[in-house]
């Protein structure tokens, strides 16, 4: 069994020279050429393989008739077959064409002397193998030869110069005779099935190749529809970037105004106060002289933290709040808000904090976010509250947590309501104090910065207002 295996792989190996490896990027005009060429030569092997056999056959029987000149012109062609089948640099359209010619002769010539049931079984093959080799107008103009050829045939035929006679020998006939008959048949069998096998073959190929290489394109389709889809998120991100670089440097260059406008007021008061003291100093009482330097000093104090504003809205563009968040329990996040905010704000006597002290329920926060912003919500109540009024700081803690300032002060107009925690935006009722705008917008974005919230209710103008910083109650 091994060895018939080994035999059929040889066989095979023979007829059918090994497949050469293409690149994808070959021309596809090349790689048919390839595919032709190998159908070719193996054509023209097979005929060899076949042909060998009923060459022999054939001469023994011709050599008994003593026909020869069909013993030479077998012969003949099937040398030059053996030769074309050999030298595969012959270029395969000229081989082929030779092949042609050489089944033609032989189909022509075995017609010419007699006829049988057989005898047009080569000249059907003959059209069949044209059609295969060259293709459909080949076939065409071969299917016209051979009408051709059987209309001399049949011509020749009726003029009695040709002999009908039985192709299908007897039992009683010569076994050289027999033996020709069905030899012939098998070569033709052979040839024509083979050569079917042989296209299959080829298609096989190009089909495995057109396979691949629609694998090939899929996923480079698939490569470049990622990197069109990189591309197109990096150019919106560039154009991100280029937006808020133009936003930015607008910004800057409010701020720089904004902020230089706001300069010269804190400065012309600490001038003048020190021109006083310089010039004065002696002739003031100590409750004048406290008087001026309190004024230089909330100036400066004015002044630091509107640098400070500054510093930090520059901080919310360039790079964003990251927030520590940690756990503290309610009543510790009360006992160290009132007495940070107290002692900012120099005690004022109005203020007044609400919160359950014994509450010790976990509460996860950055507690200096969270103080800047209930600073900034007290701040703006104290600045446009009478420090007659009560200003209400309260902590509550349900399904988030809530620090609210309440205040009884200006309140906010209507159509402000939705606009104040816009940089710049100071409502119409708050012309009358010195601000930038700056202290709500920097709060709403610390509160988001912590995946919070920030709230304004007003009831309308001179009825108060409060403002909650509200805080998801989640562990840390």
């Amino acid at each position: 069994m091994h060895t018939m295996k080994s035999f059929a792989q040889r066989l095979k190996e023979l007829l059918f020279p090994p497949l050469q490896e293409f690149s994808f990027q070959t021309n596809s005009n090349a790689f048919l050429d390839y595919i032709r060429e190998r159908v070719i030569t193996a054509l023209l092997r097979l005929c060899v393989l076949f042909g060998s056999v009923s060459v022999l056959v054939g001469t023994i029987a011709l050599w008994h008739q003593g026909d020869w000149w069909e013993i030479i012109l077998g012969n003949l062609s099937f040398v030059g077959v053996l030769y074309l089948a050999i030298r595969r640099q012959i270029h395969y359209k000229i081989r082929g064409a030779f092949l042609i010619i050489f089944a033609y002769i032989f189909v022509f010539f075995s017609l010419t002397y007699e006829l049988n049931e057989f005898s047009y079984v080569p000249l059907f093959a003959f059209v069949v193998m044209t059609t295969l080799l060259t293709g459909r107008w080949g076939g065409i103009l071969a299917f016209f030869v051979s009408l051709g050829t059987l209309l001399w045939v049949n011509w020749r035929l009726s003029m009695g110069e040709i002999i009908l006679t039985q192709g299908m020998s007897s039992l009683s006939a010569p076994f050289s005779v027999i033996l020709t008959v069905y030899t012939d048949w098998t070569f033709y069998a052979g040839i024509f099935l083979f050569t079917f096998w042989i296209y299959f073959d080829g298609y096989n190929l190009a089909w495995k190749r057109e396979n691949q290489a629609m694998r090939l394109l899929y996923e480079e389709r698939d490569r470049l529809a990622e990197a069109i889809a990189r591309e197109k998120a990096l150019m919106e991100q560039l154009n991100q970037s280029h937006e808020q670089e133009i936003e930015l440097s607008r910004l800057k260059s409010q701020i720089i105004t904004t902020v230089s406008h706001e300069f010269r007021t804190p400065l012309t008061v600490i001038n003048n106060s020190v021109e006083l003291l310089t010039s004065y100093y002696d002739k003031f009482d100590a409750d004048k002289r406290a008087a001026i330097q309190q004024r230089i000093d909330e100036s400066i104090y004015y002044l630091t933290g509107l640098l400070q504003d500054a510093s930090m809205v520059n901080k919310a563009y360039m790079e964003d709040f990251q927030p520590n968040m940690i756990s503290m329990p309610l009543n510790s996040v009360g006992q160290r808000m009132k007495k940070d905010l107290l002692q900012e704000s120099n005690d004022p006597p109005n203020v007044v904090f609400r919160y359950d002290q014994e509450d010790e329920t976990a509460v996860c926060l950055d507690y200096d976010f969270a103080y800047r912003i209930v600073a900034c919500f007290l701040s703006n109540a104290l600045k446009y509250s009478p420090s007659t009024e009560s200003i209400l700081i309260s902590l509550a803690l349900n399904e988030q947590l809530s620090i609210a300032v309440t205040d009884a002060g200006i309140g906010i107009v209507p159509e402000d309501i939705q606009k104040i925690w816009e940089m710049f935006f100071r409502g119409e009722n708050t012309q009358t104090q010195r601000g930038l705008g700056f202290g709500l917008y920097l709060a709403k974005r610390l509160a988001q910065a912590m995946d919070g919230t920030v709230t304004a209710v007003s009831p309308g103008p001179n009825q108060g207002s409060t403002f909650t910083l509200h805080i998801p109650h989640q562990p840390c």
